[in-house]
């Protein structure tokens, strides 16, 4: 809707990874470059962990577009698996049919592959996304075929991404947290590196006017975020909406009290807790709806959150469907 309105040719806040667009902060260059370590390294086996939306599929996207040289990626991002699901998707992966379901013969189909990729000198990484949802028999699984040895060491080099919790799954097998070579954690951007991060995001997708985004919007973003590039990308996507269906050229840090409960799930009462009330509404309080004889009366703080929103999307509609007859009109 707005990309005309703001000169971009691309959109920049989408929520879905996309490796083009990632900005490569100090701690995301240097999962990257462990990432790249356990691909070429003959031990590799490298765990990143982090936030949902901390950027960990967007890295693992990078990594391999920029895959090159002779090697082998398996690469599986479904992970609600059971016990003999993990090796038959291995065996998929790797292009081979699945003679016989059982557990133990799909072991030894990718015992026989990976012997054979290694006596033709050609690594074989298994990276595996949303890795927390693996269970233990899974793990125990990769732990069993990362201790597969070949000539050059192990038969097969690990990338596992996931949230926090994989870390403690990983570390409560011993065995296996004792073949992991590097446990790294994506922590949110800092306030400078969310101001970079915005910028960057704008630049990528055709954006060469004055700033969008002042110190003080930069900060409330940062706050409300924690950081997290994908909450940033809907905070700041909202902003740019309120912006455009109120024709205005430039953000209102006001904005980001009234949408946050929209964009970000949560209560009214949570997000006026959280920030300072807004300015006073024009809407009578007579007015609001209620959801019928038993609800329990609104607070004055769930009140004046409701009534903003309801004037603020009313006057949104209003606006577009303004500009919309009049795009009409200058078609017709």
């Amino acid at each position: 809707m707005y990309l005309d309105f703001f000169g971009l040719h691309r959109h920049p806040f989408r929520i879905t990874p996309e490796d083009d667009f990632i900005y490569m902060s100090q701690q995301h260059s240097r999962a990257y470059v462990y990432m790249s370590s356990a691909i070429w390294s003959s031990e590799g086996f490298v765990v990143i962990s982090g936030e949902i939306g901390s950027g960990k599929t967007t890295l693992l996207k990078k990594t391999v577009r920029n895959l090159e040289g002779n090697l082998k990626l398996l690469n599986i991002s479904y992970t609600n698996l059971e016990s003999r699901d993990l090796f038959a998707l291995i065996l998929r992966k790797a292009g081979i049919e699945v003679t016989e379901d059982t557990k133990v013969a799909m072991l030894f189909q990718i015992t026989e592959y990976l012997e054979k990729m290694a006596a033709a000198g050609t690594p074989v990484i298994l990276a595996i996304d949303e890795a927390q949802n693996l269970t233990r028999e899974n793990l125990e699984d990769i732990r069993m075929l990362t201790g597969m040895e070949s000539m050059g060491g192990p038969s097969m080099r690990v990338i596992l991404l996931g949230q926090p919790e994989l870390r403690q799954a990983i570390t409560a097998i011993p065995q296996l947290a004792q073949r992991v070579k590097l446990f790294f954690h994506l922590e949110g951007l800092s306030q400078a590196e969310t101001a970079e991060y915005i910028d960057y995001r704008l630049l990528v997708s055709g954006h060469g006017g004055n700033r969008l985004f002042d110190d003080e919007t930069v900060r409330e973003i940062h706050d409300i975020s924690g950081g997290i590039p994908r909450l940033i990308n809907k905070l700041c996507d909202g902003m740019l909406m309120c912006a455009y269906s109120e024709d205005r050229p430039f953000i209102d840090p006001y904005d980001l009290k009234s949408i946050r409960t929209e964009l970000l799930g949560e209560e009214p009462d949570l997000a006026q807790r959280k920030k300072p009330a807004p300015r006073s509404q024009t809407i009578p309080r007579d007015n609001i709806p209620t959801l019928g004889a038993e609800s329990s009366p609104m607070t004055d703080r769930q009140w004046r959150t409701v009534a903003g929103s309801l004037e603020r999307i009313a006057d949104a509609l209003e606006r577009i469907e303004s500009r919309l007859a009049v795009r009409d009109s200058e078609t017709s």
